[in-house]
Formats: structure tokens, C-alpha cells, sequence
């Protein structure tokens, strides 16, 4: 959209229609929502203006379309913006008859402000800006239609909906739509919402790290709607009731699809796949399915009836899983012969990353990888509690290890981590409850040297560090200070800085390429390996990732499977990459109001036992956080060049 004709976009206008036509149209100095190139979009009406790239574009005919897609999403609670565009369509349909005046479009400016000023949702206060803009710079295109000079006409269009939230969420969950549902009590219409996109969500209602709720404009006002806690409160309900189920597939296809790991990514996958008809088979090679989310995250974060329960929903619409069953060896050709069409290599990310300390390969009694440790102690394994543990790193791996040794009675358990607090990836809220139980944070230093005696582990020397200028990833980058080791003692050394994927053996003749970082090279729109037909997603393509991000790969990669052995291709959407979703023409007086809060296990309660520590809403409490919802839709319609 380097050509733009007319722009009114966050209020300010860009106008090159007058002067010669052979003059190139300035670029708008603005960041505008980018559209499918193969479209070759004429014009877009959104919710912060008008942007207009064609001089062929119609749009009275993109107005009124525009018009009818917002309908939708009008709720009618307040009523104000429903009526007002129910009038506006009223008026562009009389106006198309012959019956219209100049009169009419003084009216639809007067609703227009009228539903801004007066709307008590974000939706309400902005979504019809652009109309006014079409009215104001565009009249005469309105005057043609009232004179009988044009015609509407049924252009070709494309549509998309988002909001702030939604464009946060790896996902892309309906968040306004599903917390409107739980407003209004329909909560088992709210998690058939949430599923459509998060076949988790239990799970992910506990553990999701949310970033929509950073994005939430509620967040400028006062605090952010709690959307993770509403997404868990729809799935408590349902469990509250009985627990439901889910759809299975309308009709059955010849074609099996194979898939490796059943973590978030692999169910994700295999939910979408079934529910399309295909025959799903998932190869695990843990004893119970769930991936990290099943022996990464402790239960007093993720309780296992939880994920159980929704794994068994899947299990039930037709998937075949098999744990036990680790695939040594990926060859498409074995597994053609076995009846699959496709494979998608799913496997998660279960190998600790080594710290680059002297001793640590010496298999010290003492020393365990986070990861490692983690997995034994959700897998059953039990954990003689001794004096001290050192946890070393600072994300939420790291926490939970350090949290877990809590429970299990470790006198004394401490955090290392070589930057700062500031720097820390783990989530605040980890962190706090981590403070609360007793778990001591040591910042700016990390282990050089594992020592031990006898084979086993008695402490450990550190160095001091420094930051200094961001690395890569925007953090500062730890420096060690020379000169001032120093050792701690401790009797267990957990280090947990991060996992890499343990691939499967591909052979010579279907090999897939692997990357510097040992993770699986794919296309990142189809995400199919070098070999056809193997598909490759979540962790063992990312590295580590958050539960949300894997079932959102899981969803693309069904949907590129299915064009795969149906011969369709992938749609590419519009993006929003470097535009401010927040940003709106009007806003409106918004109540302050606190989040609605939780409780939490005592503390004391705590040690011993790895019962769930944070509680969830009632009812009536999630129907009263939900209210706090602003609904900041965002719409966006464009023409086609035909």
C-alpha cells in the first residue's frame, strides 16, 4: 500500500486526488494494517479511518458493507449503537431507491457523533469514524447515489475482526466475545468459544503467562480485565457441571495422519485434524500424554485432573494415542507403508541446556537438570528433602523447581541468577508467590565450578557479574567481574536455564534440515519440513515456548495439512505488525474499577503439599470481572480489484 490515494487513518488526512493524475500518490506517512498483496486491495475501512488505493474503489458500496459487518458485532446492551447503525443502513438502503434527500446525510453525521459520545463499549465509540470520514470526503459519491447517478453495487470484500487482546494472543482467541458469553451467563457457550482456537483451556487458564492481558486497553485505565482467569472459569464450570464434550467430525476421510509427541502442539493438532475427519494417531514416548504441560509444570500450578480431563476429550471424539512409544526413527517411508499420509513431528523441548560450568558432566550425586527433575517428580518419583538446594536461572522452569523443593521440606532453597531482577523472565506473580514461601533470590552472580566430594555434590563457586550492554535478546548482557569468586555450599545443584528438543533419527535420504540452534528448519507459512509430506511445529521449531504458542501451531499445522492432502493452499490475512490497536478516534468516560481477585493457599499450607495455590472465580465473580470488559473490537473491511 505504498500508493495511497486518500487517507484518514488515526485522524489524520492524506488527500492526493486533486492536482494531475500522473503524479505518483504520496505515501502516507502513517502504519497502516497490511493487506494479501494477490488481493490487490482497492480501498479499507476500519475502525480509525478510511485509506483509499484505487480511484476505482466504490465506497458508498464499501460503506455500506462496512456497515453491515459492524451490525454484527453490536450487542444492543446499551442499545445506542445498534439503533444508530440499524438508521445509518436504513438511510443508505433509501437513498439506493431513489427515496434519499440532503437532508440524509446531515442525519447520519448527527447518529454518527450521537453513537460515539454516547456507546458505553470501545466497539460503540469507534467503529463508525470511517463512516463519517466517507461522508465528509466522499459526499459526492453520496449525492450520485440520492440522484440516481450511482448504484450500489455488490462489490467483492474481505473482512477481518480483532482487538488488542486478541491480536496479543498467539492464538488469536474471540476474547471480548467469549468474557461477553460469561457476562451474560453462558458460560458453556463462552468454552465453545475458547476451544474453537485453545483445546487446553483449563490448562492454559492456570498456566498461560497472558500476554493479551499487557495489551488489554482496561490496563491504561485502572488494571486489565483478568482474561485468564475468566478462560478458567469457563472450564471450571463445565467441570462444575459434569464436564462436557466435544464435537467430533461430520463425516470420516480415508487419509491417516501420524503424529509425534502429545504435548500442546500434537493435541492441538490432533483435535483439529479429527474434527475434520481424519484418522489421527499419536506416538508418545512418556507414559502420559500432555507433554511439559504433564511433567513440566508442577501440580500446585497445573493440577493433573485438569489436563486429564481435557485429554480424555480428545481421546473421546477418536484420536489414538499410544504412550510408551517413542519413535526412535522418523522415515515418511516406513510410515506410508503403515497407512499415514502425513507426519507431524511434535516433539517438545525435554533437554536441559548445560550452564557451561567446570564439573557439571562429572554425574555428581547432587546434580540434577531442571527439566529432569521436574519430570521424575510429576512422574511419581520421590525426592529425599535435605538442608539446602540451589536453583540456578530465572525463568519460570527455574521457579518451579525451586518452589517444588519447598514442598518437598528443603531448609534452605536459593534462586542464582546472573542478571538482575529487572531482566528476569519469569512471570511476577511467580516470583512474589516464590518470595512468600520462603524461595531467596541471588542476583548478578552464577556458578563457574560444581564442587564435590566423594562423588557427590557440596557446593558450588560463582562469580560476580556486571551488565552490560543488551544482547540479542534486549536484555543487558551479564559481564563477570574478575576477581571475585566465592563459593556456596549446598547439598543439591539444580540448574535450569533452559531445554532444547531431542529429534528423532531421520534417514540420509529424507533428510531434514536442522538449524545452528538444533531445532527443525520449516517453511513458516506451511510449516512442512524439506521432505514432503513431514510437517514440524512447537518446541523441537521454536525451542521453548509457552502452552498458548504450541496450540496455535498445532492449530496452523492442521489446517496446512489438510490443504497438503486436499490440494488447497493457505489464505494469507491481513496483519497488524507496528499498528497501535489501542489507539482509537473516540473514547468515552470509562468507571474505574479494580479487577476482581482470587484467593490463594495460605502459606503456611503450602509446604507438604502440592495442592493448587491460586483459587478461582464463582460465578458470580467471573460475571462481574467480565463486565469490566471494554469489547475493543477492532473491524477492518476492504475491497477486491475484481
Amino acid at each position: 500500500m505504498d500508493n495511497v490515494i486518500f487517507s484518514s487513518w488515526n485522524g489524520k488526512i492524506v488527500d492526493n486526488r486533486k492536482g494531475k493524475t500522473s503524479k505518483a500518490p504520496k505515501r502516507a506517512d502513517i502504519t497502516l494494517p497490511k493487506l494479501p498483496e494477490e488481493e490487490k486491495p482497492l480501498a479499507l475501512m476500519g475502525w480509525n479511518g478510511l485509506v483509499v488505493m484505487n480511484p476505482e474503489a466504490d465506497i458508498v458500496s464499501l460503506t455500506l458493507r462496512y456497515l453491515k459487518e459492524i451490525r454484527k458485532l453490536s450487542c444492543g446492551e446499551c442499545s445506542v449503537c445498534m439503533i444508530g447503525i440499524d438508521r445509518l443502513l436504513d438511510i443508505i438502503g433509501e437513498m439506493a431507491k431513489g427515496e434519499g434527500s440532503k437532508a440524509d446525510i446531515a442525519e447520519m453525521k448527527a447518529i454518527i457523533k450521537q453513537v460515539c459520545v454516547n456507546s458505553k463499549c470501545g466497539f460503540g465509540q469507534s467503529a463508525l469514524f470511517p463512516v463519517l470520514d466517507s461522508i465528509k470526503f466522499y459526499k459526492s459519491d453520496f449525492l450520485a447515489l440520492i440522484k440516481g447517478e450511482k448504484k450500489l453495487e455488490d462489490k467483492d470484500y474481505s473482512c477481518t475482526v480483532t482487538a488488542p487482546c486478541m491480536e496479543a494472543c498467539p492464538a488469536g482467541l474471540d476474547i471480548p466475545g467469549y468474557i461477553e458469553l460469561i457476562k451474560n451467563n453462558k458460560f458453556k457457550e463462552s468454552l465453545d468459544l475458547i476451544c474453537e482456537n485453545c483445546i487446553l483451556p483449563g490448562v492454559v487458564g492456570r498456566v498461560c503467562t497472558h500476554p493479551c492481558e499487557d495489551a488489554c486497553v482496561r490496563k491504561d485505565i485502572d488494571e486489565p480485565v483478568s482474561i485468564r482467569l475468566l478462560k478458567r472459569a469457563a472450564a471450571d464450570d463445565d467441570l462444575q457441571h459434569g464436564g462436557g464434550s466435544l464435537n467430533g467430525p461430520q463425516k470420516e476421510r480415508e487419509e491417516r495422519i501420524a503424529i509425534i509427541g502429545a504435548g500442546p502442539a500434537g493435541l492441538a493438532a490432533a483435535y483439529n485434524l479429527r474434527l475434520m475427519g481424519y484418522g489421527v494417531t499419536i506416538f508418545e514416548s512418556l507414559p502420559h500424554a500432555g507433554g511439559m504441560a504433564a511433567v513440566g509444570i508442577p501440580e500446585y500450578r497445573l493440577p493433573r485432573d485438569i489436563l486429564n480431563h481435557e485429554i480424555d476429550l480428545i481421546k473421546r471424539i477418536g484420536v489414538e494415542l499410544k504412550v510408551n512409544t517413542k519413535v526412535e526413527k522418523l522415515s515418511l517411508k516406513d510410515l506410508k507403508k503403515k497407512g499415514y499420509n502425513a507426519v507431524f513431528v511434535a516433539v517438545g523441548a525435554h533437554i536441559g541446556i548445560k550452564i557451561g560450568a567446570e564439573g557439571e558432566d562429572k554425574g555428581y550425586e547432587g546434580f540434577v537438570d531442571g527439566v529432569e527433575f521436574l519430570r521424575d517428580l510429576n512422574l511419581g518419583k520421590k525426592v529425599q528433602p535435605q538442608k539446602k538446594v540451589i536453583v540456578i536461572g530465572g525463568g519460570n522452569t527455574a521457579l518451579d523447581c525451586a518452589r517444588s523443593c519447598v514442598r518437598i521440606g528443603f531448609d534452605d532453597v536459593e534462586i542464582i541468577y546472573r542478571r538482575s531482577r529487572v531482566e528476569m523472565p519469569a512471570s511476577d506473580e511467580e516470583i512474589e508467590e516464590a518470595e512468600k514461601e520462603g524461595v531467596k533470590f541471588n542476583y548478578l552472580m552464577t556458578p563457574v565450578k560444581i564442587l564435590a566430594k566423594d562423588g557427590k555434590v557440596t557446593g558450588a563457586e560463582c562469580i560476580k557479574m556486571k551488565l552490560g550492554k543488551p544482547d540479542e535478546s534486549g536484555r543487558r548482557r551479564p559481564v563477570p567481574i574478575k576477581g571475585s569468586e566465592f563459593t556456596i555450599d549446598t547439598d543439591l545443584i539444580i540448574p535450569a536455564i533452559g531445554q532444547r528438543s531431542e529429534l528423532p533419527v531421520i534417514p540420509d535420504k529424507e533428510k531434514i534440515e536442522i538449524t545452528k540452534w538444533g531445532t527443525i528448519k520449516v517453511d513458516p507459512i506451511t510449516y512442512m519440513t524439506d521432505v514432503e509430506g513431514v510437517f514440524a511445529g512447537g518446541d523441537c521449531v521454536t525451542g521453548p515456548a509457552i502452552v498458548i504458542d504450541a496450540l496455535n501451531t498445532g492449530n496452523k499445522v492442521a489446517k496446512s495439512i489438510d490443504c497438503y492432502l486436499q490440494g488447497g493452499s493457505l489464505a494469507r490475512g491481513i496483519t497488524f505488525e507496528g499498528v497501535d490497536l489501542k489507539k482509537q478516534m473516540g473514547r468515552g468516560f470509562t468507571v474505574k474499577a479494580p479487577a476482581q481477585g482470587v484467593g490463594f493457599l495460605d502459606v503456611k499450607e503450602r509446604v507438604g503439599s502440592f495442592e493448587e495455590v491460586e483459587g478461582g472465580y464463582t460465578s458470580m465473580e467471573a460475571m462481574s470481572e467480565a463486565q469490566r470488559c471494554l469489547r475493543c473490537y477492532r473491524v477492518v473491511v476492504w475491497e477486491k480489484a475484481i
